[in-house]
């Protein structure tokens, strides 16, 4: 949240994530009542390529409900025959997998697949503050500190850090009102405290954010 003058608006969470009528097999309007902020023009145009990782990142992962696939066949295939050469740099170190899937109690053949994070949490990161501002009519000028729930690290002791972080905030979330017209591509939850804030946010379903604002 920068202090140039608001020329455009800016959609919390990127407008790319939610699927267009021609691409939606029943023409649900998945666009309709989307969230948006004031924004300047540079900073609402910067991270484009951003959003668009996060796209492709989101609709690949194995947390996204059908929403989330139907986008990957759809938008992001259509990306990927336009650019073969950037089809196969997102796919650089990927590897066949099996993922225990806790619903089915079965496993599953899947892809392990190197993402940016760093990309991924600037878009997160905007998201808040944007989201910060909707809630509150007021820019957040602290911290902000996301921890993404679906993405995995070389380090076990950290992915149980993150899974219980996780389960802990849908927890203490349970009775919360979840936020957001279109539930099946995004909502989120909200609260804040004198000090810190803290906000679940879910994307297609079961991939899940967490993100802490600390005001001190």
């Amino acid at each position: 949240m920068c202090n140039q003058e608001a020329t455009s608006v800016e959609h919390a969470p990127p407008k790319c994530l939610f699927p267009a009528t021609k691409d939606v097999p029943n023409q649900r309007d998945y666009r309709k009542n989307l969230i948006t902020v004031p924004s300047c023009d540079d900073h609402n145009s910067a991270t484009s390529r951003d959003d668009e990782h996060l796209l492709y990142t989101l609709s690949a992962s194995i947390t996204c409900n059908d929403v989330g696939l139907n986008q990957f066949l759809t938008k992001v295939k259509r990306a990927l025959e336009r650019s073969p050469t950037f089809a196969s740099t997102i796919l650089v170190g990927s590897e066949p997998v099996e993922v225990f899937d806790e619903d089915t109690q079965e496993c599953q053949e899947a892809f392990c697949m190197h993402v940016q994070g760093n990309r991924l949490d600037a878009v997160f990161k905007k998201c808040a503050y944007a989201l910060y501002f909707h809630e509150t009519n007021t820019k957040f000028q602290g911290s902000v500190t996301v921890v993404t729930g679906f993405t995995l690290y070389n380090v076990p002791s950290l992915n149980s850090a993150i899974a219980s972080a996780i389960i802990s905030a849908e927890d203490y979330f349970s009775q919360h009102v979840a936020r957001g017209n279109n539930p099946d591509v995004f909502f989120y939850k909200f609260e804040e405290g004198e000090y810190t804030g803290i906000m679940l946010m879910y994307f297609y379903g079961k991939s899940k954010v967490l993100v802490r604002f600390d005001k001190r």
